[in-house]
C-alpha cells in the first residue's frame, strides 16, 4: 500500500518544526497569511521568508531532511548569496516550500513584524496584516489583488492604517493603496 500523502497542513507544519528546530527566524506569508487573517485558498505551495547566513545552511537542510523535505544545501547556499527564492519539494506530497531569504529591507520587516497566530493547531509566526496586505499589492496580480481586499474586509477594524500606509509609501504603493481603500468606502 503506497504511503499516504502529507496534506498542505501537514507540510506548514512539517515546515515549521524544521525551521524551529534549526533555529532559523522567519515569517509564514502568502497563502498561509492570507488564510490566517480570513480568507481562506487554495495553493501548491508554502511561501516563507526565512533569515539565514551561509552558515546556517548545514543545520538547515539537515532539520528539513528529517522532516522529508528533499534539499540541497547548495539550492540554499546560492539563494542567500545571491538574494534569490530557493524551492524546498516535500519528499511525502506534490507540494513544496518556496522559501526568500531576508536579505532586503521590506523581508527584514516582514519577520521584524511577525505575529504568532494560532493555525490549525499550531502557533506560527505569520507576517502581520499590514505587511501583507502591502506585499500583495506590490506583487499585484489578480490573485494578490483579491487577497489584500478580503485581508481588508475581514481586519478593517484592526489594521493599523498609519503603519500600512508609510509602509506602501516605502514599497511604492500608496496609490494601489488608496484604491483598496476607496473601494472599501464604496
Amino acid at each position: 500500500m503506497p504511503a499516504k500523502r502529507r496534506s498542505f497542513v501537514a507540510v506548514v507544519k512539517a515546515a515549521e518544526r524544521s525551521l524551529r528546530a534549526a533555529r532559523i527566524d522567519h515569517v509564514f506569508v502568502g497563502a498561509v497569511a492570507v488564510s490566517a487573517f480570513g480568507v481562506p485558498r487554495t495553493t501548491a505551495d508554502v511561501d516563507i521568508i526565512v533569515d539565514y547566513s551561509e552558515e546556517d545552511v548545514s543545520k538547515m537542510a539537515a532539520s528539513f531532511r528529517r522532516e522529508g523535505f528533499c534539499v540541497n544545501p547548495q539550492d540554499l547556499r546560492d539563494a542567500v548569496i545571491e538574494g534569490s527564492h530557493v524551492t524546498v519539494h516535500d519528499g511525502r506530497s506534490e507540494l513544496h516550500l518556496d522559501l526568500a531569504p531576508a536579505v532586503r529591507s521590506r523581508t527584514k520587516d516582514a519577520i521584524s513584524h511577525a505575529v504568532r497566530v494560532r493555525w490549525r493547531g499550531m502557533g506560527l509566526p505569520i507576517a502581520d496584516k499590514e505587511d501583507t496586505i502591502v506585499m500583495k499589492l506590490v506583487y499585484g496580480s489578480d490573485q494578490d489583488i483579491e487577497d489584500a481586499l478580503g485581508i481588508y474586509v475581514r481586519q478593517r477594524k484592526r489594521l493599523n492604517l498609519r503603519r500600512m500606509r508609510d509602509f506602501a509609501r516605502q514599497q511604492g504603493v500608496a496609490a494601489a493603496l488608496r484604491e483598496l481603500e476607496k473601494k472599501m468606502a464604496r
